[in-house]
């Protein structure tokens, strides 16, 4: 669905075949560091979609798969409130090795609070893997285990990444030129 007007409105930052690319690199870590177990992967829903169904793929080791959504209810929201995690009550991680999967590392707060919650039922091990993490100032003491790229401060689409539900199936990721977007009535 790209238009010669729909162009303007992305910078194409992480192109389709370098996200192939690292995700067999990082399939064969897991690999190797998860030989002979197999993983829980929690994905972290919805951004995280297409990065799993692509590592899922690539992966040549026993692989589960559970989700949850997270969302963070503030002050019309635009102030980031108490962190509601939903779908854990549907995981059973005692003694597992968790591989929890996000689609970006910003704040870290989203990340931490469902390692937080998850570490309290009693897993094996617990990593984290994350697609994009932004090279910002973060107020939390925690670094993903994974990270398949980083990228600066920019606000991003593509690749699962949305902006108000819409972009996420862009083959890529992109910068969302926010200027350039026409404006809603």
């Amino acid at each position: 669905m790209k238009t010669e007007a729909s162009l303007t409105y992305f910078e194409l930052l992480i192109p389709e075949e370098a996200i192939r690319k690292r995700i067999q690199e990082i399939a064969r870590t897991l690999e190797a560091d998860y030989e002979g177990k197999e993983i829980l992967l929690v994905m972290i829903m919805k951004g995280s979609l297409l990065l799993v169904a692509d590592l899922i793929r690539a992966l040549q080791i026993k692989v589960c798969i559970e989700f949850v959504s997270c969302s963070s209810y503030g002050e019309s929201g635009t102030v980031r409130g108490r962190l509601r995690v939903n779908g854990l009550e549907q995981i059973n991680a005692e003694g597992k090795h968790i591989l929890v999967v996000d689609d970006i590392f910003d704040s870290g707060h989203t990340l931490l609070g469902v390692i937080d919650r998850l570490q309290k039922m009693q897993p094996e091990s617990m990593k984290t893997l994350v697609l994009l993490s932004k090279r910002v100032p973060r107020n939390v003491p925690y670094q993903p285990d994974y990270v398949l790229f980083d990228i600066e401060d920019r606000f991003v689409v593509g690749y699962g990444l949305d902006y108000k539900e819409h972009f996420r199936g862009l083959p890529g990721v992109y910068a969302l030129l926010l200027e350039n977007l026409p404006t809603q009535n």
